[in-house]
C-alpha cells in the first residue's frame, strides 16, 4: 500500500509540475502578445484613433499625437474624429453617401462611419484640421469594431 501511494503521490506532483508550466507558458504568451499590442499601437508612425459606439475617442495613439499636435488627454472622452476633420469634407462626404444610399446622412461622425457601421471596411481621402490649424491630408480606414454578439462597440480610424 505505502508504494502505491508512493507512486500516486509522484503522479500528482508530475502532474501539478506539468499543469504550472503550462500555465507560466500561457501567462509569458500572453505577456508577449499585450506586448506587441501596445507596440503596435504606440507606433509613431501611423495615426491610429478608436472611439466609442457613439464616436467619442478613446484612444489616440502617439502617432496621432504627433500628425495632429494634440495630446490624448486634450481629446479623450472630449473629441469625435469629425471635430478633427475639415467640415467642408464631412459634408460633402455626407451628401454623397445620401445619395448613393437614397437615405439622409448626417454630416459628422455619421457620415464617417456610415460605411463601416454596414459591415464595408471603408477608405477615403479625409482631410483633417491640426490643433496649429493647418491642414492634413491623409487616406483614413475605418473598421467598426465589435463584440462577441457582433454589437458595434467602437470604431477605428488609421
Amino acid at each position: 500500500m505505502p508504494e502505491e501511494k508512493h507512486t500516486s503521490d509522484l503522479f500528482s506532483t508530475a502532474a501539478d509540475t506539468a499543469a504550472g508550466a503550462i500555465e507560466a507558458k500561457h501567462q509569458r504568451n500572453l505577456l508577449k502578445t499585450g506586448a506587441l499590442q501596445k507596440a503596435i499601437l504606440n507606433s509613431a508612425n501611423f495615426s491610429s484613433i478608436a472611439t466609442d459606439e457613439n464616436g467619442l475617442i478613446q484612444i489616440f495613439n502617439i502617432g496621432a499625437e504627433r500628425m495632429l499636435g494634440y495630446t490624448a488627454a486634450e481629446v479623450l472622452n472630449k473629441l469625435t474624429p469629425a471635430d478633427l476633420a475639415a467640415p467642408d469634407e464631412v459634408i460633402t462626404l455626407a451628401i454623397a453617401l445620401s445619395v448613393k444610399h437614397g437615405k439622409s446622412v448626417l454630416p459628422g461622425f455619421e457620415a464617417m462611419v456610415f460605411n463601416a457601421a454596414r459591415g464595408v471596411e471603408d477608405i477615403y481621402e479625409l482631410t483633417y484640421i491640426r490643433k496649429d490649424g493647418t491642414r492634413l491630408p491623409t487616406v483614413v480606414t475605418v473598421t467598426a469594431l465589435r463584440d462577441a454578439q457582433e454589437a458595434i462597440i467602437g470604431y477605428l480610424l488609421i
